[in-house]
């Protein structure tokens, strides 16, 4: 749910391997202030990530690193959340209730298999789509509270991986 919430960025670059072989490597990085009403108690968000793909275009008759690709892939991100909140529903009655102050960091580390298609056009303009899935492998410091539960519980297992990119090709 992250990439919905904070600003991420991602830059990659591709190698030619052979003519139906790239092996394409990802950094990001995101970060975001609050949340929004996404998570309403998150007040800040950081991520870093790499991933790498192993790409083996599969039709014939195409430019290298261009047409339908299957790849495997393993990604690695590391997240941190902090956040607080009042917890006492009762705060015109009572006073203020105790702030409860949440922290999460978490490792996630990703292994699967994509399909995706990249067009390189007549100007360098390249747009690449995929869409797959893996397991996803989780660890990381669970203290404070629902928040670091709910992101634990959401990310465990098997994932969609799906992506969109622009770029060009020199």
């Amino acid at each position: 749910p992250t990439n919905f919430i904070a600003s991420t960025m991602k830059i990659g670059y591709e190698f030619r391997l052979s003519h139906n072989k790239g092996l394409k490597l990802l950094g990001s990085f995101g970060t975001s202030a609050s949340s929004g009403s996404f998570y309403p108690d998150l007040d800040k968000f950081n991520e870093v990530g790499f991933e790498a793909q192993l790409r083996f275009y599969v039709l014939k008759g195409h430019l290298p690193l261009n047409g339908l690709y299957l790849a495997p892939y393993v990604s690695y991100k590391s997240m941190t959340y902090s956040g607080g909140t009042n917890y006492n529903g009762l705060v015109l009655y009572v006073g203020p209730g105790p702030i409860y102050v949440t922290n999460a960091t978490i490792s996630n580390l990703s292994i699967g298999y994509v399909i995706g298609h990249q067009w390189i056009f007549n100007s360098s303009f390249t747009i690449d789509a995929f869409i797959g899935g893996g397991n996803n492998f989780i660890a990381g410091d669970n203290s404070g509270g629902n928040l670091a539960n709910a992101l634990y519980a959401y990310r465990k297992g098997i994932d969609l991986h799906t992506g969109i990119g622009v770029g060009f090709a020199f």
